[in-house]
């Protein structure tokens, strides 16, 4: 009876870390898998699950059973797509070695989800979970909570969604004591220390979104090629300087607005300022693209064929979202609709319509470009 001992990792950390494609069949080649992974990260746990997996395969082949082993892998999108993966890497195994029973290797119970998709194409005579051992210290459990929330996956299921929550909290506080100073002015400084819980939890909030997204890696990489392109007389950087200084025009245009309709609702207001700026923002963006395009022609007589598919996009969301503005404040004054319709349904076709066209356009350049490659 051949006898599989199958090393499980749903969320393709071997193969994302590795460069090595799955699935992983063979003891050599488990093994070069393992100490791959254990050089690129000794601290994760398929590196473990990996070793058992050929401890097993040892144990198994030195008592003359007819043993075999192979790794599959799933995907880092946890669920349907690493699944789908899973059972199709598992498929080519199957049919490779042929085995009568499986033995399976993972390193937790997520790992274990899949049990089921290996039950309906073999035999399952052993399922075996491998735990790191760890000292019961105070100090080693807090760098185990550390280290998992470094992970990206922790990130966004558990610190994302509380930076959310410290984001909207603290800034709804802040947008009241910012009306309140505009209103009363100075008067509203006094109770100041009212807000302090609403400001911390903003500058908290603020904090972690940007170690999530590493924000401030990102800021000081775009930094230095603002440096080296000032160095280098670089054709985009001024501009992005015009885009950016129209996008702050844009705002102080919308702020404008706004305070000249104090004595409307904040909707009302919300969707001037937005109606204000849209145009403005949406030139600014323009030139920082048309900035980059052509510094990458005249760099590398290129032209960046995704430039077509980002105005065209940009206009079309601004037309349809000008006519859902329009739409909105018609039906909060309670104006006569159908004199406004016409207007408003010209603005969503027309944004349709560039979008659709943007599409065709894009797939056809994108077609000749294969066809070229062949």
């Amino acid at each position: 009876m051949k006898k599989l001992i199958l090393c499980i990792d749903r969320d393709d950390d071997i193969g994302s870390k590795t460069g090595i494609d799955t699935p992983i069949i063979g003891r050599k080649a488990n093994l070069k898998a393992a100490v791959k992974l254990g050089l690129k990260d000794p601290e994760d746990s398929d590196t473990n699950s990996l070793f058992s997996a050929i401890s097993t395969y040892d144990n198994l082949k030195k008592k003359g059973e007819d043993v075999v082993i192979a790794t599959v892998c799933g995907s880092q999108s946890i669920g349907y797509k690493s699944d789908l993966k899973l059972s199709s890497e598992l498929d080519v195994v199957l049919k490779e070695l042929t085995p009568d029973t499986v033995v399976i290797v993972s390193d937790g119970a997520e790992d274990e989800y899949v049990t089921p998709i290996v039950s309906s194409k073999v035999d399952i005579s052993h399922v075996k979970t491998v735990y790191i051992k760890q000292s019961e210290s105070v100090e080693n459990i807090y760098y185990m909570l550390v280290k998992s929330l470094q992970e990206e996956r922790a990130k966004k299921k558990i610190l994302l969604p509380i930076s959310l929550a410290l984001l909207v909290y603290g800034f709804f506080g802040i947008i009241g004591l910012a009306w309140d100073i505009f209103m009363t002015g100075g008067e509203a400084l006094i109770g100041l220390s009212g807000y302090a819980l609403t400001i911390i939890s903003f500058i908290l909030g603020v904090y972690i979104f940007v170690r999530i997204h590493d924000l401030d890696q990102k800021m000081y990489n775009y930094y230095k090629d603002i440096r080296d392109a000032i160095s280098t007389a670089a054709v985009w950087l001024p501009f992005t300087v015009v885009g950016v200084l129209i996008v702050l025009g844009g705002a102080a245009a919308g702020w404008n607005a706004v305070t000249e309709m104090l004595d409307e609702s904040p909707l009302i207001q919300i969707l001037t300022f937005f109606q204000t700026v849209i145009w403005w923002w949406i030139v600014g963006i323009f030139l920082h693209e048309l900035g980059q395009v052509i510094h990458i022609y005249l760099s590398q007589g290129k032209i960046k064929k995704s430039f077509w598919a980002v105005v065209t996009s940009l206009l079309a969301l601004t037309f349809i979202l000008w006519g859902t503005f329009d739409y909105i404040q018609v039906m909060i004054y309670g104006e006569e609709v159908m004199s406004v319709l016409p207007m408003v349904a010209v603005n969503m076709t027309l944004g349709l319509c560039i979008a659709i066209l943007g599409g065709l356009t894009h797939r056809a350049v994108k077609g000749n470009d294969e066809q070229e490659d062949e």
